[in-house]
């Protein structure tokens, strides 16, 4: 926590007008949050470069995403319709939880959005393209604290980096309530699979401001590239038939890495020397006063535990909808995970087997925080099936959902690329 402190202190803290304070349906920021922002509303948009040139245009897909506060539900079927257990109290009493998300918008004048792929769940949208495209995405923050857009495995300059680390933060590094900042990603040839990996491959994005707090928030998303040489000309991977992404991760809603708001200090140095005066009368007191007796270990993980969330793209106890394929359909799932220590996790399915990363056959795939996998199925046994996390805890905490192949002879799943392709939706 003093690490965490002096980290806000040392950022030229500042404090946000009560105008920007949390409404009562948004999460209250971090401490870190109290930093100042790369780019303010006042400033304009000063993103949209490369390197310090503007992209060519016919190499790029435009998306433009917002990030909002929204209130989530883990559970919104009330119930466990897949194993039928018992749900814990702690899980159907608390139904409204506040969260941030990324949005997409069909324009710089964010006023239409997207409608959202119902499987992704709490993700947000899928961005997408072959090697050489650009993604250039368009943020605006929405929220009452400064946000990022951070992509992994693509090529960006210092400004489109989107993360905030000291000693010199690139422009797009936290974006302040109210601004806007233009990303450009390229997807180069490192992006995209190498010729003995399958046609397409997943890199996940999220903020990156205060850190992995603003992932349990909400904020992430997936990037897929696909080799131009194996792919259609709307830029899926022709050897596929449609496409999954699931996340896997422990949401945390007990509260316990919840905000401290830290008064901001006048300057780095008083920052500095506030905190070693804090210590030194912290060790003051431990000297002369007797310590106090710790809770008791029961005590102490109780709440932390219920507030944990055994998610599947945000969604626990089956309540993940759309997970649906057509018997004989080549599919394609992207297997993501993040979160903590606990987040060590075995993606099942039953009744078929995948073929993972082009080399392995299984029915179970490994997955640990920040991990980003491709595991190809052929939907080849019709019925209804599970898919959950194989860590036994993680299994009873609600971590499974339903797929479902449809057999030929049935009116199944939607076939247009549309709904069987991700990020769809026209982006250029």
């Amino acid at each position: 926590m003093k690490c965490l402190l002096l980290f806000a202190a040392l950022a030229t803290p500042v404090l946000w007008p009560t105008s920007l304070l949390p409404a009562a349906d948004q999460p209250l920021p971090n401490p870190a949050y109290f930093i100042q922002p790369t780019v303010t509303p006042a400033m304009g948009d000063p993103g949209g470069t490369f390197f310090g040139r503007t992209p060519e245009p016919a190499r790029v897909r435009h998306y433009y995403v917002a990030a909002e506060p929204e209130v989530w539900d883990y559970l919104p079927l009330g119930r466990d319709e897949v194993c039928g257990l018992s749900l814990p109290p702690a899980v159907t009493n608390i139904r409204d939880n506040r969260k941030l998300r990324y949005i997409q918008y069909t324009d710089a004048t964010f006023t239409t959005k997207v409608p959202a792929n119902p499987t992704l769940g709490i993700m947000g949208p899928v961005l997408r393209g072959v090697v050489g495209d650009y993604l250039v995405v368009t943020f605006l923050n929405r929220t009452a604290q400064p946000l990022s857009m951070h992509p992994h495995g693509v090529k960006y300059d210092k400004d489109s980096e989107g993360a905030y680390y000291l000693p010199a933060p690139g422009k797009g590094a936290a974006i302040a309530p109210g601004a806007r900042f233009t990303y450009v990603w390229l997807l180069d040839e490192s992006s995209g699979p190498l010729p003995g990996e399958p046609s397409s491959r997943g890199w996940l994005y999220h903020s990156h401001v205060g850190g992995d707090p603003e992932t349990n928030l909400g904020l992430v998303g997936v990037i897929l590239v696909t080799d131009p040489h194996r792919a259609r000309p709307d830029g899926t991977p022709a050897d596929v038939d449609r496409e999954f992404a699931t996340l896997f991760m422990i949401f945390d809603e007990s509260g316990a890495n919840g905000p401290v708001v830290a008064a901001p200090a006048a300057s780095p140095a008083a920052a500095f020397q506030s905190l070693l005066l804090n210590e030194a009368r912290d060790a003051a007191t431990n000297s002369t006063a007797p310590a106090a007796p710790p809770p008791a270990k029961t005590e102490a993980q109780e709440h932390p535990e219920q507030g944990q969330r055994f998610a599947i793209n945000g969604r626990i106890f089956g309540n993940l909808p759309g997970l649906e394929m057509n018997e004989g359909e080549r599919t394609r799932w992207y297997l993501f995970g993040l979160g903590s220590e606990q987040d060590f996790h075995t993606p099942h399915w039953h009744g078929v087997r995948v073929i993972e990363g082009g080399v392995r056959r299984t029915d179970v795939v490994e997955l640990l925080p920040a991990s980003m996998k491709v595991a190809d199925l052929i939907a080849d046994n019709p019925g209804s099936w599970l898919l959950h996390c194989h860590v036994a805890e993680h299994m009873t905490g609600g971590m499974f959902a339903r797929f479902v192949i449809f057999p030929h002879d049935v009116v199944g799943a939607d076939r247009s690329p549309t709904h069987a392709f991700l990020g769809m939706l026209p982006a250029r």
